[in-house]
């Protein structure tokens, strides 16, 4: 090798390390946990998928596991929390490498059949692959990449008609457009046309669906409701073990509560494993709560932590106006390793509120987009939701709840422990919100929508999560027996 030829690698070596390096980090600002760089998860693909049609398989695959892994660093900290440093390191350096297999086929799909709908290799590859994670993993969609699009508003609406499935594939075929439209200018090919004509009648079709459903205004007179949370120490084990601290508890809420009802409530929600259940002190709490639904005359939900029983379960009840217990749910989906203690329950909760029906579910069950469509196939109008975020996820799994309630067409409205304290209606929008993300006291008032709107995805499940499957199969095995002919 001449000197010049060792000068021009490391000056190609450095230039990829610098593309890896930008395309990183606009994974890791993009695919962050507070939605504030949206926008970068659309950018950040195109240098990849570029450079895969002009570098080797291997070097394509490294660039792109280099980015990816960049990106996945921005979660480290928050997975480190939630599931202890193995499995965090082990989701950090796994999902890399099936990022850069995506890249990897999608460039080899392009490459070889040489043709306008390539651009759909990377959309339906990486659909599919969520698509896969959601329906398998015990985390559900916890990291699919439409997440951090949650506000906004036009494009999300698509989750109506797909599921969330839907917002991955687009924000995918973005940045598949560009750099198959790079592709197409830089060798002149004849069907440059399809590909542009292709984007406009994709991108025309969901602004127009996405500005036409959010014309449908929600109905102006819905019901009032009141969500709070006490400061985080007054939910600590070690604030509730004697029969003092746990009447204090009782007081304090009670005093909260009569705040919120004499704004007018019908329904106060409080948060996930609000007040710890034990067999000594299980009978009293239950019936000071009955004693303040009874007064305040409106129904309460509350998060309990029940260690009454052989069993231990994450329950919330929802106690009616005449002091009566209507609804006693188990949290479906736990934790893992926060909540091993915990048996999981096996069906949705229902009830009933100024003569709508609604449902309630808590925290994680809302991760599982399959598990909440059920609620959706019981035609409920609002989903309350106790929960309790790990304070540095509070933007990210208030906007996971509100994606249910757009895919379902129903409202929700949630209470979390250092979270967010939001009410949002069925077409995500966020009506009234608040923080307890500071582990402080917290109280909101607003009314939500009593309507529900029936949508395609409540019907007919995840067509469009299978769909990309079939066409993912289909790309990979046309492009394998091209490439053997």
């Amino acid at each position: 090798m001449t000197v010049s030829e060792s000068v021009s690698n490391t000056r190609q070596n450095g230039s990829l390390g610098l593309l890896a390096l930008l395309s990183g980090l606009g994974w890791y600002w993009g695919n962050g946990l507070t939605g504030d760089y949206w926008y970068l998860i659309w950018l950040a693909p195109i240098p990849l998928l570029i450079s895969s049609f002009y570098c080797s398989p291997r070097t394509s695959f490294w660039l792109a596991y280099a980015a990816y892994f960049i990106g996945r660093l921005s979660w480290f900290v928050y997975l480190e929390t939630v599931v202890s440093f193995l499995p965090a390191l082990l989701l950090t350096l796994v999902l890399p490498y099936a990022y850069a297999r995506i890249v990897g086929y999608s460039g080899r799909i392009t490459l070889t059949l040489d043709a306008w709908y390539t651009v759909l290799a990377y959309p339906v590859l990486m659909t599919g692959f969520e698509c896969l994670v959601v329906t398998f993993s015990p985390d559900g969609s916890a990291t699919s990449m439409a997440y951090p699009q949650a506000d906004v508003l036009p494009l999300i609406q698509v989750a109506s008609l797909t599921g969330l499935l839907g917002i991955t594939f687009l924000v995918s075929f973005f940045s598949s457009f560009f750099a198959v439209f790079w592709l197409a200018c830089e060798r002149r090919r004849s069907w440059f046309v399809y590909l542009v004509s292709s984007a406009i009648l994709v991108f025309g079709a969901i602004v127009f669906f996405g500005m036409r459903r959010l014309s449908i205004q929600s109905p102006k007179s819905g019901i009032k409701v009141g969500l709070i949370t006490l400061a985080e120490e007054k939910h600590h084990k070690n604030h509730q073990i004697t029969a003092q601290q746990v009447k204090s508890v009782i007081n304090d809420y009670a005093q909260a509560i009569a705040q919120l009802a004499r704004q007018g409530t019908a329904l106060v929600l409080l948060p996930e494993t609000a007040f710890r259940l034990t067999p000594e002190n299980s009978q009293t709490v239950v019936e000071s709560l009955k004693t303040i639904a009874l007064r305040n005359n409106l129904q309460l939900i509350v998060g309990l932590a029940n260690y009454s029983q052989t069993q231990a379960h994450n329950t919330a009840l929802v106690i009616d106006p005449d002091g009566a217990v209507v609804a006693d749910y188990t949290k479906n989906h736990l934790v893992r390793g926060f909540e091993r203690q915990f048996t999981p329950g096996k069906r949705v909760g229902l009830f009933s509120l100024a003569g709508h029906k609604t449902g309630i579910a808590i925290c994680k069950d809302l991760d599982f987009p399959g598990y909440i469509r059920a609620y959706g196939l019981e035609k409920v109008t609002v989903l309350f939701v106790p929960a309790n975020d790990f304070r540095i996820d509070d933007w990210l799994h208030s906007r996971m709840a509100i994606l249910r309630g757009v895919e379902n067409g129903f409202s929700v409205v949630r209470t979390a422990r250092q979270g967010r304290l939001t009410i949002s209606d069925p077409f995500g929008r966020v009506l009234s919100e608040a923080s307890s993300s500071g582990g402080n006291k917290t109280g909101l008032v607003g009314e939500v929508s009593s309507a529900q709107v029936a949508t395609l995805y409540t019907q007919t499940g995840n067509w469009f999560g299978l769909l990309n499957l079939l066409v993912a199969i289909y790309f990979l095995w046309r492009s394998r027996v091209k490439q053997q002919t």
